[in-house]
């Protein structure tokens, strides 16, 4: 049993140390274009100075297919300064909406695919009205965008409950063997 959950802490701080060993961050700057492999977490804000506004980031993927998935979020300070906020993937090439969803209190997440025609995707952020600061300065909120390589995650998933099976069955086994 011991010898099992030495095994077991051992897989768990493998997982860890790989997750955890790449943590790049790139700030997104509106109008430019991000190869979405390059870092595992892209974010930015996205401010207004009263009235309508838009917000577009290009990213572009060199793996196909490949999950990309954005959250936007609104703080409490934020909540009603923005009318008919929506966030939406676009085909970067014909402009036509893959994916969108209206930003609401909490964390909106909207997830899309960069595959075939589609390796170029933008991001866009779209209001109807805000509010205008206090102090002049403009209402933002912020957003994060990162690839989601779930098949690499999951093989080593599995692969590491392949081998406690493996290890208990061996187990099992030498000690049926000696009874």
């Amino acid at each position: 049993m011991l010898k099992t959950l030495k095994i077991t802490a051992a897989a768990l701080a493998a997982v860890v140390v790989m997750s955890g060993s790449a943590s790049a961050v790139t700030v997104a700057t509106a109008g430019n274009s991000y190869d979405i492999t390059s870092d595992n977490l892209f974010v930015g804000a996205v401010g207004s100075n009263g009235g309508a506004g838009s917000y577009s980031v290009n990213f572009t993927s060199p793996t196909d297919p490949l999950t990309g998935k954005s959250d936007a979020s609104l703080t409490s300070g934020v909540l009603g300064t923005f009318s008919g906020l929506t966030i939406s993937w676009l085909d970067a090439a014909t402009s036509s909406v893959l994916n969108s969803a209206v930003v609401m209190a909490g964390i909106t997440s909207l997830s899309t695919t960069f595959s075939g025609a589609n390796l170029s995707q933008n991001l866009v952020f779209t209001w109807t009205d805000s509010k205008l600061s206090k102090n002049g300065l403009p209402i933002e909120f912020d957003f994060d965008v990162s690839a989601v390589p779930l098949p690499a995650g999951g093989l080593l998933l599995l692969t590491a409950l392949g081998g406690l099976g493996m290890v208990r069955r061996r187990k099992t086994g030498a000690t049926a063997a000696a009874a």
